[in-house]
């Protein structure tokens, strides 16, 4: 008796599954503002995510730094119906293809809420580093914010060992920000730094080239380095 693996055909399926609930609403918004993520006036809270950053020293001028700070400015949101129609169909997808059982609902929601966000465009950040340091960036038409700020002296900074940190915040909402990381590199320290532009099977194990695993390892499986990374980073 002949027998067929299903296995692959059925990956496919729920991959194309998928597939077609994202292309369906790329290029509209149908989602409102999550309750969550509202503050006592009802506005939505927005959020940043802030890129671990450097400064080094300038080999002309020592003492003298250029601290590069990236980041993203952006603001939850939620569909409701529509958000649950994409997360059950999602849980149910990753149930079938199996995985770790040890993810929970609270790990699943943070991977899943990079995907239900509207950027916050074309808006004013304020980026402190002290009390007389500061500088203004606007966002671009992603939320996306870059700014490289020169410092003469690293006098009147917070610094701990070789990390200096700073607060971004809305310039119409100051009563809050985000503290963001800056690492320091100092030329008698002889630190340098590395440029890895890719994170799936670079940095942390994804299996980009088998698409079942993919899934599991980006929304269900705990994160997972690349056996030897540490020792190529920090070595």
């Amino acid at each position: 008796m002949e027998t067929k693996d299903l296995t692959g055909k059925k990956e496919n399926k729920i991959f194309d599954l998928i597939v077609k609930i994202n292309r369906l609403f790329q290029d509209a918004n149908p989602f409102t503002t999550d309750n969550h993520d509202i503050d006592s006036s009802g506005k939505a809270k927005n959020k940043f995510m802030l890129i671990p950053s450097i400064g080094y020293e300038m080999n002309d001028n020592l003492g003298k730094f250029t601290f590069i700070l990236d980041g993203w400015y952006f603001k939850p949101v939620d569909s409701g119906f529509i958000k649950n129609i994409i997360k059950n169909t999602l849980q149910v997808a990753l149930n079938l293809l199996g995985g770790s059982t040890t993810s929970t609902e609270e790990a699943e929601q943070e991977r899943l809420e990079p995907f239900f966000v509207t950027d916050v465009t074309n808006h004013k950040i304020q980026l402190k580093l002290s009390d007389s340091i500061s500088e203004t960036v606007l966002t671009d038409k992603n939320g996306r914010f870059h700014k490289n700020i020169i410092i003469n002296s690293l006098e009147k900074l917070n610094i701990q060992g070789q990390i200096l940190k700073y607060i971004a915040f809305d310039n119409d909402y100051q009563e809050s920000g985000y503290e963001g990381i800056i690492y320091l590199m100092k030329n008698k320290n002889h630190i340098g730094c590395s440029i890895i532009s890719d994170i799936d099977d670079t940095i942390k194990i994804s299996e980009v080239p088998y698409k079942s695993k993919l899934m599991l390892n980006t929304f269900k499986n705990p994160f997972q380095a690349v056996p030897g990374i540490y020792q190529f980073q920090y070595n």
